[in-house]
């Protein structure tokens, strides 16, 4: 979607800590080429992530990890989640370096 395809009416910042929160009050280009209606949506902003997936082809094996992640404390299986090797990408960092410090 190109960007004269969308106008950003209201932008609020709801919250912002480690993550921040934002919430857009806007309208996009349909399909047809008409404007939607105005619409509200919120997004959920933790800026850019590297990840990998380790792989060994002599094993034929991948490598992930278990994380305790809070937001499914209320999970069926609980709080800790396998996942790929992945991190969030600082200022001024490479996304290879990214990899290989959380590798």
């Amino acid at each position: 979607m190109k960007n004269n395809d969308v106008e950003v009416l209201e932008k609020t910042v709801c919250f912002e800590g480690f993550f921040r929160l934002e919430r857009y009050r806007l309208r996009h280009r349909l399909f047809n080429g008409d404007w939607s209606q105005t619409v509200q949506r919120e997004l959920f902003e933790r800026g850019h992530a590297a990840a990998v997936l380790p792989y060994d082809p002599v094993t034929n094996e991948v490598v992930l990890i278990e994380q305790f992640r809070v937001g499914a404390m209320n999970a069926p299986g609980g709080p800790w989640l396998l996942e790929i090797v992945a991190g969030i990408i600082e200022d001024n960092e490479a996304a290879e370096d990214v990899v290989k410090r959380e590798a």
